[in-house]
């Protein structure tokens, strides 16, 4: 008989973390249910960009499925770096689903670039070094 606090998942006797489509689910289990969500919601999504947004039963499974993770997040639950990485992924990926607007220049290599600080250092000589400051400490061109 199985424990009705364990995973849903066939084989899986972990604890239940959250219920996401109506599924109670282990970490490990939620996470990969919601990439297999948020994948197959991103493929329709690249296929239909140009002539639909996203229906309202999408915005509802990834309002849930950020909902559930920000849940766990936000629970005592100790969680360590990867699980925070992949829990960090799946809320990112869910406003993807939601405004499609920022999916669309992603893709189109839009995405801003890392770029270096123009803060100010001392040196050991006593002056100040900056990329992107004239002499006078004020932000060039």
């Amino acid at each position: 008989m199985r424990n009705p606090e364990s995973c849903h998942r066939s084989g899986c006797s972990r604890p239940v973390t959250t219920t996401f489509r109506q599924e109670a689910l282990c970490l490990d289990h939620f996470c990969s249910r919601s990439y297999e969500i948020l994948r197959a919601l991103d493929k329709h999504n690249q296929l239909n960009a140009i002539s639909r947004p996203a229906t309202a039963e999408q915005l509802q499974i990834a309002d849930e499925c950020a909902r559930r993770t920000l849940d766990i997040c936000m629970s005592k639950m100790l969680l360590n770096n990867l699980e925070r990485a992949r829990l960090l992924d799946i809320l990112l990926w869910c406003g993807d689903v939601v405004s499609p607007k920022n999916v669309a220049s992603s893709r189109a290599g839009l995405r801003g670039r890392y770029e270096k600080s123009n803060l100010r250092r001392q040196t050991s000589s006593g002056t100040t070094e900056g990329k992107g400051t004239s002499s006078s400490g004020t932000p060039g061109d």
